[in-house]
């Protein structure tokens, strides 16, 4: 599982996933253009690794199977969308950009109608909207099963379609999706390559048990040729897999295997720490509030410290600092979540 729990025997993935969420909450934060495109460029397609990487076998029915993916990703899903909704509703529709349009009555019933249809859309949950990766993931999740344990030896060959599908799709510009299912026909090609890894060893082999200075060499190499590609291909236009806007798909693609081998790089540097642990395994509050986390950020710095929100416009540092706090304020709504009310993100109790 991806966002809702990380298995033990593999350590380092929790801290793949720290850095990549930390990537999303600065991604929507009011950065430079350069940062934005080397973030978009990579951030999306390393969760959706991460999730090939964790897929168990096949010895599930497909119902089964489809059951537990409900439940891990449909069921948090609803939980954050009713409780962004209704805190979008009665406080931040209220103030800045939002008290023009939350005021109207079909922006509020299109957000209530995107609750359910779980289209990716500002238009439809532009209360949260990175929710969205829930339900696109699950779709993704439970095809990619579907294929592995009934076409396994085409499996391949049927992600390259379903990418080629998506690519048909965006040059069609065809209307978005509910649940997100256009994003998966792209998202099945990383979950694809994250399995096969995980099934030959390959980052064990080649990035784990590797020496701390190849790590470290690995990861700024990898790390400068991203920014590169990236700092390329958005000369075409904005870069944003949820958006469908790759500009050159084949710029895309190695921006995002480069960037993805500079975070697993990057995350085999550093020693396993239980903080690492309790984030790690629980990035999926952080999707889910991280918005709200900044509405009452921006509240503290205008109302209680007089600065106006718009110094942070494109500031790297005042940006960093606000992901940082975004962390340290959901630490007690994670611990309280997980130790009385867990199954309201899909899982047990005793998951911290």
């Amino acid at each position: 599982m991806l966002v809702n729990g990380t298995r033990k025997d593999i350590p380092f993935v929790n801290t793949v996933k720290i850095f990549a969420i930390f990537l999303v909450v600065l991604g929507h934060l009011s950065i430079s253009n350069e940062i934005y495109s080397f973030i978009n460029i990579f951030h999306m397609p390393v969760f959706f690794l991460i999730s090939g990487y964790l897929m168990s076998g096949n010895s599930d029915s497909f119902f089964i199977f489809t059951k537990k993916k409900a439940k891990a990703l449909l069921v948090p899903y609803i939980f954050f969308a009713f409780v962004t909704f209704f805190f979008w509703y009665f406080v931040g529709r209220k103030y800045g950009n939002d008290s023009l349009d939350g005021q109207n009555t079909s922006v509020v019933l299109k957000h209530i109608i995107g609750i359910f249809l779980a289209i990716p859309s500002k238009d439809y949950l532009g209360f949260n909207f990175p929710i969205w990766f829930l339900p696109s993931l699950f779709c993704a999740e439970i095809i990619f099963y579907g294929i592995r344990k009934y076409f396994k030896k085409v499996s391949f060959l049927i992600c390259l379609i379903a990418f080629s599908v998506g690519v048909l799709l965006n040059k069609m510009q065809i209307f978005r999706l509910p649940f997100g299912i256009d994003v998966s026909f792209f998202a099945l090609l990383f979950i694809f390559i994250g399995n096969w890894l995980r099934k030959n060893n390959l980052v064990e082999i080649y990035i784990c048990n590797k020496k701390l200075i190849y790590k470290i060499f690995f990861t700024i190499l990898f790390g400068v040729l991203t920014f590169y590609i990236s700092h390329i291909n958005s000369a075409g236009g904005t870069i944003s897999m949820v958006h469908r806007m790759f500009n050159n798909y084949f710029l895309y693609l190695v921006g995002a295997f480069s960037g993805i081998l500079c975070i697993l790089f990057l995350s085999n540097c550093i020693p396993n720490h239980r903080l690492f642990h309790f984030y790690g395994r629980n990035t999926i509050f952080i999707l889910g509030f991280h918005l709200m986390c900044f509405s009452l950020l921006k509240a503290i710095q205008v109302f209680v410290f007089h600065i106006p929100v718009e110094t942070a416009n494109g500031g790297l540092f005042i940006n960093v600092m606000y992901a940082i706090f975004t962390f340290i304020l959901l630490a007690p709504v994670i611990y309280l979540i997980n130790k009385y009310v867990p199954f309201i993100v899909g899982r047990k109790k005793g998951i911290l």
